[in-house]
């Protein structure tokens, strides 16, 4: 059967916690479907606003006001590590298969750390204020990071995590979003993984853009009736849904408007787009959560209630606790849907996590250390085939053909990605979102067309180095052969083995009548 769960944290508790809520409770994991009901509580902890993030087997959880990372086991069901970094934490994602953890800090940084090495790098004081919010492309290429200071940089996640910056400059973002002109409260990326891909950014200015953040195109401008303080991106990147200061939550649909020029004209959304509950005393919107299917938006609220929304019917269905938490719902999110037959599992899983070592590996001169150790496990659901093709990689004597294409795929993506805005920005290229005129619009390639296009390409290069190959090999027997033939020449005018020629005719005759033979 299957079942839908999300995980809610709350930041500094208000209240004494309620008769049914464990005392020191502060993260919860309540199954929203079949049944709703509470099933996992961890405590000791107070999470602000984007500072919870949840893999398969562990819970993230940055503290309020601290510069401290509390880890969680989700098999356990108990605190793991306590890891402190030198600056206050303020955002929190997940990144690479699960496998790094990309912190913001109060100073305007960015630290990553590798939960199954220990690794950590860290970036220059990239924003001048505190980050508010970083999130990951689906590609797992890309990093945006917001901050208060009303900008959003586009970082290369391979440029960071390479062993070849070890010991120099940290990298710089490869781009900046600067069309904010206050404090960026809510960041999100949209879920396709092709070269259109959008990004949504709200701020305290009380605007919304979507913009494409390989060019940094603005594609729409929505302007806000409150000051935003979190948003959620619909699965199918439908629509935007907004919540604000003043309890309300707002839908913004990205194909309601058509034929509008590229983010020239701002958008004001209707007033029945907008959601109220009835509570008064709810307060401040402070997270949202989207169902699987994007029937159902959840609203964590500064007085400790959740409350379930039917996005049909664009209305309030119920409050899902019985009493609200004993702390503003800071953090609201739905896990994975489980119980699918042919359900994806992770190919690693990473048992313990080992605590950051900052400048452990930095001595590498661009080579992976001696002392460099991934502390994870092969996945029990992982096939046979992908064991066996896993333990072939690791002992074969060069990088297997298949992994070639796959990083070459990604390099492609990357440098797409990478090009320089300022041809794409020029063009008036038309708004993607807009239903009309799709025929005058260029066919963005979808990946398995990029991918057989790459493959193609990367066919006909092997092709090409075997004829060329071929050649040379073909070209040295004929210098070969040449080279014999004249010997033999010279051998028959000089018979005693000398060397010695009788006059200058002798060389001009070896010089010049190479197409004579054996006529001596």
């Amino acid at each position: 059967m299957l079942s839908e769960h999300f995980v809610a944290s709350i930041g500094v508790p208000l209240k004494p916690p309620a008769s049914n809520v464990a005392k020191d409770a502060a993260i919860f994991i309540h199954e929203f479907q079949p049944l709703q009901a509470p099933r996992t509580i961890f405590k000791k902890s107070a999470t602000p606003t984007n500072c919870l993030a949840v893999s398969r087997s562990h819970i993230f959880a940055a503290q309020a006001e601290k510069a401290v990372v509390h880890v969680y086991s989700r098999e356990k069901g108990n605190q793991e590590a306590t890891v402190p970094f030198t600056e206050r934490i303020t955002s929190i994602a997940l990144a690479c298969d699960e496998t790094v953890l990309v912190l913001g800090t109060a100073e305007g940084r960015l630290f990553l750390w590798e939960v199954a090495s220990g690794r950590q790098i860290s970036t220059t004081q990239a924003h001048l204020q505190s980050v508010t919010k970083v999130v990951v492309d689906p590609t797992q290429n890309f990093l945006l990071s917001a901050s208060k200071d009303s900008t959003v940089h586009l970082w290369s996640l391979p440029a960071l995590l390479s062993f070849s910056n070890a010991g120099v400059q940290p990298s710089s973002p490869i781009r900046t979003f600067t069309s904010h002109r206050a404090e960026v409260n809510a960041l999100d990326v949209g879920h396709s993984s092709s070269f259109c891909n959008i990004a949504v950014s709200a701020s305290q200015d009380k605007t919304c853009f979507v913009w494409d953040y390989h060019t940094n195109t603005v594609l729409r401008t929505y302007l806000l009736p409150a000051v935003p303080t979190c948003q959620v991106l619909d699965a199918a990147d439908r629509a935007v849904y907004v919540g604000y200061e003043d309890r309300s939550v707002q839908q913004l649909s990205l194909y309601s408007v058509q034929n509008v020029a590229l983010g020239s004209a701002p958008i004001q959304p209707p007033a029945s787009s907008r959601w109220l509950p009835s509570d008064k005393t709810a307060g401040a919107v402070l997270s949202v959560g989207l169902s699987f299917d994007g029937c159902s938006l959840l609203t964590g609220h500064e007085s400790g209630s959740i409350f379930a929304w039917d996005v049909a019917k664009a209305g309030l269905t119920s409050s899902l606790l019985q009493a609200p938490l004993p702390g503003p719902v800071t953090n609201l999110s739905f896990l994975p849907i489980s119980g699918f037959t042919n359900e994806s599992h992770s190919k690693l899983k990473v048992p313990n996590v080992v605590k950051p070592k900052f400048g452990a590996f930095d001595n590498a001169n661009g080579a992976v250390p001696g002392n460099y150790t991934l502390n994870v496990e092969l996945n029990s659901n992982t096939s046979a085939l992908e064991q066996s093709s896993f333990q072939e990689t690791l002992t074969a004597a060069s990088f297997p053909v298949s992994m070639l294409d796959e990083g070459l795929s990604e390099l492609l993506s990357w440098r797409s990605g990478n090009a320089r805005p300022d041809a794409s920005a020029e063009k008036d290229t038309g708004d993607f979102m807009a239903l009309e005129d799709e025929s005058e619009q260029p066919r963005q390639l979808s990946l398995e067309e990029q991918n057989v296009s790459l493959q193609a390409e990367l066919e006909a290069l092997r092709s090409l180095q075997r004829a060329s190959f071929e050649k040379m090999d073909r070209i040295n027997a004929e210098r070969k052969a040449l080279l014999e033939r004249e010997q033999k020449r010279l051998g028959r005018r000089m018979p005693n083995g000398t060397g010695a020629t009788n006059n200058g005719a002798d060389r001009v005759d070896v010089d010049v009548d190479d197409s004579s033979s054996s006529d001596g």
